[in-house]
């Protein structure tokens, strides 16, 4: 099973100042966003969407949510192994896009999603 990086993530009250600061520092500009149930913006690089930052209000400052990989595996495939690894997660879907994406709580507090399509 090969991993490719896909995006990294960041809770925050405001996305503008972390989407200033990409802009500024890696020159990310803002772009498509799948239509998910919350507010948030994605940051591209040549067409690549490499930081997703999703909007809540309600926190006090910007935070790392979770690091993400994809792969051109089976998301069933995927899904039987991090079954298979004991450590807890939660799984949800990309609106529109079929990918399946696994939330996996690693040991320390890091978060990875996992992205795969699922072929069914």
């Amino acid at each position: 099973m090969t991993w490719h990086f896909d995006h990294l993530a960041f809770n925050a009250p405001d996305g503008q100042p972390i989407q200033d600061a990409f802009n500024v520092l890696l020159g990310l500009t803002p772009g498509r966003r799948p239509p998910f149930p919350f507010p948030g913006r994605w940051l591209y690089q040549n067409g690549e969407a490499l930081v997703h930052v999703i909007e809540q209000p309600a926190l006090d400052e910007a935070a790392l949510s979770h690091l993400a990989f994809r792969t051109d595996e089976d998301a069933a495939v995927v899904l039987k192994r991090v079954q298979g690894s004991g450590l807890p997660y939660q799984v949800a879907q990309v609106p529109e896009d079929g990918v399946l994406q696994i939330f996996v709580q690693m040991p320390g507090g890091l978060v990875l999603e996992l992205d795969a399509k699922s072929r069914v």
